[in-house]
């Protein structure tokens, strides 16, 4: 089977689910297809070298400069591959386009808990170590006005997503307060980062070095801010990973889209950005 062969029956099989969602075909090559509408854009994208199939898409659609997020990869290769594993491969992209970009029902937040912090105590004896949950327990008491946001993330995941929730509230509100708040309120915001970075897992400290203070983008203002109030712990890796998002190159684009990980405490981010850059 040849890939565009496959393409012509995704795009049959997607036919009903874009037709539901007022998504048309914008775009399409030898080795993609490219849907779009007034909810976003989603492409289909081969890789001939590995054989990948990647989902990729964005609720806004800017031509040739819309920022596409990688969803979901998949194996297909098409000298194996027949009608009915094009159609499995559609119906997986099929699944992924629903989730995202179907309406869902008004969740009750009053019902939805808030993510379970990790006790202080036994984050500092070593018992257990901070998570991501932890990290948005206390972003919510710390701004209370972002709770129903991080709700509404877990209803709408079934859980926390981080990444999610900091690149689109989160990390905005992180970067308005070092550059326009307050002493105290900078220091408070740095004292719950660094105290869940210092005893946090391998996760944590990659969202809260890439996600959020990897956007400062070694802004010099944001960064002497940064650098009054980041632990010695902290503020070696944070230095080292805005050096590489300050700059739009193949490594910034690896830190939007960071390989898979396993958590593990007290990893150091200079470990994290050393495999980014190749090192």
């Amino acid at each position: 089977m040849e890939i565009i062969d496959a393409f012509r029956i995704m795009e049959k099989a997607l036919y009903d689910t874009n037709s539901e969602l007022g998504f048309s075909k914008k775009a399409g090559d030898d080795n993609s297809l490219v849907f779009g509408g007034e909810k976003g854009v989603y492409r289909v994208v081969f890789d001939a070298k590995s054989n990948i199939v990647s989902f990729e898409c964005a609720y806004e659609d800017k031509g040739a400069d819309t920022e596409f997020n990688t969803i979901s990869k998949s194996l297909f290769e098409p000298e194996f591959a027949d009608d009915k594993d094009a159609k499995s491969l559609a119906n997986e992209v099929g699944d992924e386009i629903a989730s995202l970009f179907k309406k869902k029902k008004k969740v009750d937040l009053e019902k939805v808990k808030m993510p379970k912090a990790v006790s202080r105590t036994k984050a500092k004896n070593g018992i257990i170590s901070y998570d991501c949950d932890s990290l948005a327990n206390r972003f919510g008491t710390l701004y209370p006005e972002f709770k129903d946001e991080i709700k509404k993330n877990v209803a709408a995941y079934g859980e926390f997503l981080p990444e999610t929730f900091f690149m689109e509230y989160g990390t905005p509100k992180v970067l308005d307060v070092i550059k326009n708040g307050t002493p105290a309120e900078q220091k408070k915001l740095f004292k719950m980062l660094g105290e869940i970075y210092e005893d946090g897992t391998n996760e944590v400290q990659d969202v809260i070095g890439v996600t959020i203070l990897g956007e400062m983008k070694n802004d010099p203002e944001m960064m002497a801010v940064a650098d009054k109030y980041m632990t010695e712990y902290m503020a070696g890796p944070v230095h080292e990973i805005n050096k590489l998002t300050a700059k739009n190159n193949r490594w910034t684009k690896k830190l939007k889209n960071p390989p898979a990980y396993k958590p593990k405490k007290n990893r150091n981010m200079f470990t994290a950005a050393n495999q980014l850059s190749g090192n």
